[in-house]
């Protein structure tokens, strides 16, 4: 029996994003979400990661679940979407059907995507470059291959965890288990 990191790389994505939910102040949001004004915000958060969270929320309660089933629907369904977006631009990545990295790094780039020291000159003073440059590179591929790259919300992980989540992928993605 051998280890399937891909596995592995599931769990670690999905601890990373219930670690966000988490932050987001999940339960509070699920009091409100039916309201879009009053956002709770309980660290520095996008406003559309507040707003996803609220739409799922509601559509969970219109269909009668309650808030534990609601969370763990929601975790699977943005760790789910998360991990085939990241592995996918991976995929693309090491097909060369992009011009340039996003997630794999380069000695070159002094460890960092393409896109990430790219990102950095221009925000230097950005204190989640990582989640913001793959945001933004998001936004780019699902205009220019929607098929492969869905317009469709995501919710990052926090910094430290994104860091980890793509040095996960680029040290086992390619290689024989």
């Amino acid at each position: 029996m051998s280890w399937n990191w891909q596995e592995e790389l599931k769990e670690i994505v999905r601890t990373a994003v219930e670690r966000k939910l988490n932050n987001l102040g999940l339960g509070r949001q699920w009091e409100n979400s039916a309201r879009l004004h009053g956002l709770v915000y309980t660290e520095p958060v996008r406003r559309e990661e507040i707003l996803l969270c609220r739409r799922e929320l509601d559509a969970c309660k219109k269909s009668g679940q309650f808030f534990e089933q609601a969370r763990e629907a929601l975790i699977e369904k943005l760790s789910e979407r998360l991990l085939k977006l990241l592995l996918e631009i991976k995929r693309m990545e090491m097909e060369r059907l992009l011009p340039y990295t996003i997630i794999s790094v380069s000695d070159l780039t002094d460890d960092l995507s393409t896109a990430h020291y790219v990102y950095l000159s221009r925000n230097p003073g950005d204190r989640e470059p990582l989640g913001s440059s793959i945001r933004e590179e998001m936004r780019k591929l699902s205009r220019k291959y929607p098929e492969q790259l869905p317009d469709g919300d995501v919710i990052l992980p926090r910094e430290y965890d994104m860091t980890f989540i793509v040095g996960f992928i680029n040290h086992f993605y390619g290689r024989e288990n």
